[in-house]
């Protein structure tokens, strides 16, 4: 029944077909070729699954957020006090584009948002400084891995679903480690700048650096009601999505004259749009995961992994390099949704713990928007600056290297991910 149902997946996906089609296709062979297995459950897993989750409605609301924020004027202040910030540093620009990211991922929760609001300003601004345009490409495509791991992460609250776990405990998890990336990637800039003697930014004065971070402070409160109100208990993660929503279409046309009321009826379809995939997605997982629940195979998968990394360290590398892999052509989302149901008991057996495993998915997921061939957010750098593939993927080794590197440093140190929780009361 597993077999039947993986091998038509297999089969959909090497034809071409989208991944959330693949999956119902192969749900409803198995229901098809196996009497014992009704066909009819297969819409009802589908739509029941949707409508029964009322954690699962943050995700397109936190989506919209960040795509009113990214036009609302929003991505040009936060580089403004990014740079009155760090531009006085050797590369300065460089070190804007990684705290820009930190910043915006705070606000949009969202990868390709961030490459496609901050790319816009800040790779040409950075070639007109004399900054390489492969550099500033693949910085600012790399950074963007940030966004998914700092919350709002829509990544770590389909996570928190799959897992039954608190979005709160997600949310507090995602803070050290996405800084600890940012602080990497910030080490090959600091090599890279030095070697080709890129520009320095003019140090602010008291006056500019106040002026930046009032501008600044109404883009900022953004992730600050939607993680102070979780974090308090004022809102459930839905309710301070929606609040954020509001947030976002009030205060950045007051403040940044932008978005224009023109401009709301493309965010919103959008936004849709990309809702609908990981709805469509969701939906079909629903009946996927059913079918193998019910032939036992991830019970099989579990003692199968176990068998072969009986240790809980040589476990997480296994998944880390099964996520990278999987990230070549999944995105971090259909990953999520994929592999959670089978390897989340195996990690739980050998004693991981849920929030842990789950930022480690996380963050090896969110690599998946940066490689080849098919990583959303290298399509949308090589878009902006219009290189081909094979001019990045040279100058994005470095900030690869440093991504990765935190990824296994937080994999093996699980103190790391669930100090914030256990101070905050979120995790045990």
């Amino acid at each position: 029944m597993a077999e039947t149902l993986l091998i038509v997946f297999i089969i959909c996906i090497l034809m071409g077909m989208p991944i959330s089609l693949a999956l119902g296709v192969g749900a409803l062979a198995s229901a098809l070729f196996y009497p014992v297995l009704n066909p009819i459950i297969i819409p009802t897993r589908f739509v029941g699954l949707l409508s029964d989750s009322f954690l699962l409605l943050s995700a397109p609301l936190f989506i919209l957020a960040g795509n009113i924020a990214a036009r609302g004027g929003v991505a040009r202040v936060l580089i403004d006090l990014a740079t009155a910030m760090v531009g006085r540093f050797r590369g300065g620009l460089a070190y804007v584009n990684i705290a820009d990211s930190m910043f915006f991922g705070g606000i949009s929760g969202s990868a390709v948002a961030d490459v496609s609001a901050l790319g816009t300003f800040l790779i040409p601004q950075m070639e007109r400084k004399g900054y390489d345009r492969d550099f500033a490409t693949a910085l600012t495509v790399a950074t963007a891995v940030v966004a998914p791991i700092i919350p709002p992460s829509i990544i770590a609250v389909v996570y928190a679903w799959m897992a039954e776990e608190s979005v709160a405990a997600m949310f507090a998890a995602g803070v050290i480690p996405g800084l600890l990336v940012g602080l990497g990637m910030a080490v090959p800039v600091f090599i890279i700048a030095r070697k080709r003697n890129y520009p320095k930014e003019p140090p602010p004065t008291l006056r500019q650096f106040t002026g930046a971070f009032l501008r600044a402070t109404p883009a900022l409160m953004i992730p600050v009601i939607i993680m102070g109100g979780i974090l308090l208990g004022w809102f459930t993660p839905t309710e301070a999505a929606a609040v954020a929503v509001v947030y976002a279409l009030v205060v950045p046309p007051i403040f940044y004259r932008e978005p224009s009321w023109r401009e709301l009826p493309r965010i919103f379809a959008d936004s849709a749009r990309l809702s609908g995939v990981i709805g469509l997605i969701i939906g079909f997982v629903g009946a996927f995961g059913w079918v193998l629940t019910y032939s036992k195979f991830p019970f099989r998968v579990a003692e199968a992994i176990a068998g072969v990394a009986p240790h809980w360290a040589l476990f997480i590398v296994m998944v880390i390099l099964l996520y990278l892999l999987l990230g070549t052509f999944l995105t971090p989302s259909e990953i999520i949704l994929v592999t959670v149901p089978v390897m989340l008991p195996v990690a739980q057996a050998l004693g991981v713990h849920p929030v842990h495993f789950g930022m480690v998915c996380v963050i090896a997921s969110a690599v998946g928007h940066i490689t080849p061939p098919v990583g959303l957010c290298l399509f949308v750098g090589m878009a902006i600056s219009g290189l081909p593939m094979d001019k990045l993927l040279r100058p994005l080794l470095p900030f690869l290297a440093a991504i990765l590197a935190t990824l296994f440093a937080v994999a093996m140190l699980p103190d790391v991910t669930l100090f914030l929780p256990r101070l905050l009361g979120f995790a045990q």
